[in-house]
């Protein structure tokens, strides 16, 4: 008896294929289908050498494939389970994520991926979108459309198109220069991204992005929001190092250096008329931190604390006398990375 599935809505479409929420008639369960035109597979000699890819690769940050096929169409299909959360990309919308959520997403990551290395994998396409988020919040590496054994010796030229500049390795010209290094480098943009938001990653002409990139300009390693901690940004610079050989050389180097970060707490920023306004709550205590021009040309901190935002009370400013923006900025970032890392209580 031929598989029959109810497709019900797309839920994404890639370089390869698209993925849909399908029921399965048989089952009466929905799972995620992804249905590949025989064209766009990138080793004809095995069509469904990805699903095996993944099944090498089986682990809880790993998407789970349940079956593969083809449909009446001819398209290959892989069938996978559905999580209903989405993707990364789909929870962020281009925003900056809680530096505890990022943290814990970017290590259920690394976790997935080391998996997958030890099995002989290179994912080559880590991003937002090919990040899962399961029933538990937990995050699952997916798309392993490129994650192929041997991908230098297969024909390539149906995917020479495909690159996903934003997150590419600088030594990276051709999909077979990628390696687990450069996944280590994709790593750190995907983090870099989830703790500042995509507005510090300007919009740039593909030749500009990868000029910048070989030079160490792109993602700008000096350009974070004011409350990621040194301690993060050290760790995702090193991921994004120009050289390969000073990056994380395992993921598992990278989870233990992020599992060290303390985050405590995370802040909500908002840009307010004559500034910015940071606030947040931690043991049922509201926290304000708000950096103001005056009008006399000084540059107001102040400090409020409350049990709720209208009890909120005033316990500490400082002010900048002579409109010093890179000092006012340096105090405002020394109190909201102490606020993060648990120095300030």
């Amino acid at each position: 008896m031929a598989v029959s599935f109810d497709f019900k809505k797309r839920l994404g479409a890639g370089h390869f294929g698209d993925v849909w929420l399908v029921t399965d008639m048989g089952l009466l369960c929905d799972f995620a289908l992804k249905c590949i035109p025989p064209e766009n597979v990138i080793n004809p000699g095995n069509f469904y050498q990805e699903a095996q890819a993944i099944k090498i690769a089986e682990h809880p940050n790993i998407i789970h494939v349940t079956e593969t096929g083809t449909l009446d169409d001819g398209r290959i299909y892989i069938k996978m389970e559905y999580l209903e959360n989405g993707s990364l990309e789909d929870e962020a919308k281009g925003a900056y994520v809680a530096l505890t959520r990022a943290k814990k997403l970017m290590i259920d990551v690394l976790r997935g991926l080391e998996y997958a290395h030890s099995r002989g994998l290179v994912h080559r396409d880590i991003k937002p979108a090919n990040i899962l988020i399961g029933d538990a919040k937990e995050g699952k590496l997916s798309d392993f459309g490129l994650a192929l054994p041997n991908i230098d010796k297969l024909d390539t030229s149906t995917i020479k198109q495909y690159q996903y500049f934003l997150h590419l390795a600088p030594e990276v010209q051709k999909v077979g220069d990628y390696t687990t290094l450069s996944d280590m480098y994709s790593c750190g943009v995907t983090l870099y991204r989830l703790v500042n938001g995509d507005s510090r990653l300007p919009s740039l002409p593909v030749s500009d992005l990868r000029q910048l990139s070989r030079r160490g300009k792109f993602p700008d390693r000096d350009n974070y929001r004011d409350f990621v901690p040194l301690q993060l940004r050290k760790v995702i610079n090193k991921a994004l190092s120009v050289n390969p050989k000073d990056r994380y050389q395992t993921a598992d180097k990278m989870r233990h250096a992020l599992e060290q970060v303390p985050l405590l707490i995370n802040w909500t920023e908002n840009k307010i008329s004559d500034g910015t306004r940071w606030r947040t709550a931690h043991n049922n205590v509201v926290i304000q931190i708000k950096k103001t021009k005056k009008g006399s040309g000084k540059i107001d901190i102040e400090v409020k604390k409350g049990t709720t935002k209208e009890s909120l009370r005033r316990t500490n400013r400082l002010c900048s006398e002579d409109n010093d923006d890179k000092q006012a900025d340096k105090k405002t970032k020394k109190i909201l990375q102490d606020f993060v890392t648990g120095k300030e209580k």
